[in-house]
């Protein structure tokens, strides 16, 4: 399990957290539990689309994961109309496979 955005800190992604303040960026343990677990791929699913989803599958792209997102287990907040649609978009472009 991994602990974020539970100290008030922005916690959108599953690799990092920032500081609202200061805008300090620090990883998670994430990154050293899938080293260590010798995980080569992602699946990710979850809440919400254009804000976690969307930070988690781009952290995982950086750092070379190739990631798969499941289209039905994932629901955007959609505060502007579209947000969720944008989302999907943009982490397609850059390499994610939804499906």
């Amino acid at each position: 399990m991994v602990r974020k955005g539970v100290n008030g800190e922005d916690g959108y992604s599953g690799f990092t957290i920032r500081d609202p303040v200061t805008l300090e960026t620090v990883q998670t343990e994430l990154p050293t539990l899938l080293a260590d677990a010798d995980v080569t791929k992602l699946v990710v699913a979850g809440l919400a689309t254009d804000y976690c989803v969307k930070s988690t599958v781009l952290g995982a792209l950086e750092r070379g994961f190739p990631v798969w997102l499941l289209a039905g287990a994932i629901r955007a907040v959609n505060l502007e109309e579209g947000d969720g649609d944008r989302a999907l978009a943009e982490v397609a472009a850059v390499g994610c496979v939804i499906v």
